[in-house]
């Protein structure tokens, strides 16, 4: 036998060797993704081709050489619709294939084969069939006929035209599987080259290099299976998963430069790109950013607030790092989880456990808790206790509707003029505490005097009508020897000496004596 020959018969049957094994890797994991089981037909249909064209080459009589071609056209025509269907299958075009597709895919292959086994009774396929010798080894030779033209067009359209797909489907961008893609493009271009080389007499003694040919094809797939796990976890549905995912996603390689990145972190950050590094994207000053290089073993999770006033948003940030076996680290990974609402709805709890509903400031029971830690790192304090004069007359003439706007506009009047060493909050009923921190009798009573001014001169209008309102202050002011209660009872004490002396006035507690603000001023205590 010629050594070529020899050769070719070797190299062939490794590549049906080669596609037997990845028909049985696509048979184990056919329920992984529906395109492994296109990816099983084709690799049955290339080894049935393969080993066919190996034992024709080895036959001696052009009768067996004719039995193996036909046993080789139960695989090779029907490679190439496979081929396109795997392609269809792989950038999620699938909804496209039905019973009725497949069964037009599949027609002309079909034909093909039936023309074959007949090609005696009509010469359709092939006009004529002859032997030559290549020293002393016979090889067949064809003069093609008219369906041959047909069947080679078909196969060559198929495979074009899943070329051209699945390059658009790259070039689009809409794989971020490169090495995936460029593999399963070389191994539609592979045997396209090799088929026309051999349509054109460019093979040597004219021998058909396209089974060879798909023995580089299978080993670049057996390669990618190992090292990409091809089709096991097929790129379109890998890169759907990553995109409708609810949450941001941003992957960084190691030197934290944005190497992937989802629709959804689009929608957070519109300054987001390929080859961006973190920083240009979250800020230099974001907290996330001294985080990075503290990920090792496990994941940073963190609450992060994004944008101001009422659009700004709460997110749940986990950062992991992305490792190569057991302790290569190869990027990072950073998770956006949008918790707004149930954030929102956490500061709502907390804001009901420190405000009054109906007037919006400090209830009574969180005021008292910071005037009792206040209480105890200032040496100088101040308590100033005040109610509405009257109150229930207000409520008794425009209704407790009424009576609660009257509470709801002393807080806003009064709110407005707590400086940030005072806390305000309602106190009960129409009662209101304000706590000055690090202040004197002085600052005390002045405060209190242009509350009660501020009161006076700012009616209510309450339903086209007017409601004057006043309200009466007692103040106390912190001693050496007096805890936080007692100094309370002395500001209530102080109030209702006010309101005894006719309301709408400031008392000051000084020393067991509950005296005016001009009293003060006259014994010189100003």
């Amino acid at each position: 036998m010629d050594q070529t020959v020899m050769v070719y018969i070797v190299l062939i049957t490794m590549s049906g060797a080669l596609h037997v094994i990845l028909a049985i890797i696509a048979y184990m994991n056919r329920h992984a993704f529906e395109g492994m089981r296109t990816f099983l037909w084709f690799s049955c249909f290339i080894a049935i081709y393969a080993f066919g064209y190996a034992l024709s080459l080895a036959s001696t009589t052009i009768k067996g050489m004719e039995f193996w071609t036909a046993i080789q056209y139960l695989g090779m025509p029907f490679s190439a619709p496979a081929t396109l269907i795997l392609v269809l299958q792989y950038i999620g075009y699938d909804r496209h294939l039905n019973k009725k597709t497949y069964f037009l895919y599949y027609l002309i292959p079909s034909i093909s084969f039936l023309l074959l086994v007949t090609n005696d009774y009509h010469h359709l396929f092939y006009q004529s069939v002859y032997l030559e010798y290549r020293n002393a080894t016979p090889i067949m030779q064809i003069t093609v006929g008219q369906w041959y033209l047909i069947h080679g067009a078909y196969t060559f359209g198929t495979l074009a035209i899943a070329f051209v797909l699945l390059s658009i489907y790259w070039f689009k961008g809409e794989s971020r599987q490169t090495k995936q893609v460029v593999i399963l493009l070389t191994g539609i271009l592979v045997p396209i080259v090799a088929s026309f080389s051999y349509l054109i007499g460019l093979t040597p003694s004219s021998l058909d290099t396209v089974p060879i040919a798909m023995l580089f094809s299978s080993s670049l797939y057996l390669y990618s299976i190992i090292s990409t796990k091809f089709l096991l976890v097929p790129p379109i549905e890998k890169d759907y998963i990553f995109e409708s995912m609810g949450d941001a996603v941003l992957v960084l390689d190691q030197t934290y430069h944005i190497k992937d990145f989802n629709k959804a972190a689009y929608t957070i950050f519109t300054n987001v790109n390929i080859g961006e590094h973190i920083a240009a994207v979250l800020g230099v000053d974001n907290q996330i950013l001294p985080l990075l290089k503290k990920v090792h073993a496990e994941s940073v999770i963190l609450e992060s607030e994004m944008g101001n006033g009422p659009s700004k948003e709460y997110y749940q940030v986990k950062i992991s790092s992305i490792k190569r076996g057991e302790s290569t680290i190869v990027g990072t990974t950073i998770i956006f989880t949008n918790i707004t609402e149930q954030k929102k709805e956490q500061l709502n709890l907390t804001k009901l456990a420190y405000t009054d509903v109906l007037t919006q400031i400090y209830n009574r029971a969180y005021v008292l808790s910071i005037g009792e830690k206040m209480f105890a790192s200032h040496d100088k304090m101040a308590v100033v206790l005040f109610d509405i004069d009257h109150f229930k007359k207000i409520n008794d003439t425009f209704g407790h509707l009424g009576g609660d706007e009257a509470l709801k506009h002393i807080a806003n009047l009064c709110k407005s003029m707590v400086r940030e060493n005072g806390i305000f909050g309602r106190y009960g009923g129409e009662e209101f505490i304000l706590f000055l921190f690090g202040t004197e009798m002085k600052g005390a009573v002045v405060i209190a005097g242009k509350l009660r001014r501020l009161i006076e001169e700012s009616p209510l209008h309450y339903n086209e009508k007017v409601i004057n309102i006043t309200a009466s202050f007692g103040v106390a002011v912190k001693e050496k020897d007096i805890a936080l209660s007692p100094l309370i009872h002395e500001a209530d004490k102080a109030l209702y000496a006010s309101k005894r002396e006719g309301r709408n006035t400031v008392r000051l507690a000084a020393n067991g004596e509950y005296i005016t603000l001009s009293s003060v001023i006259a014994a010189g205590k100003y």
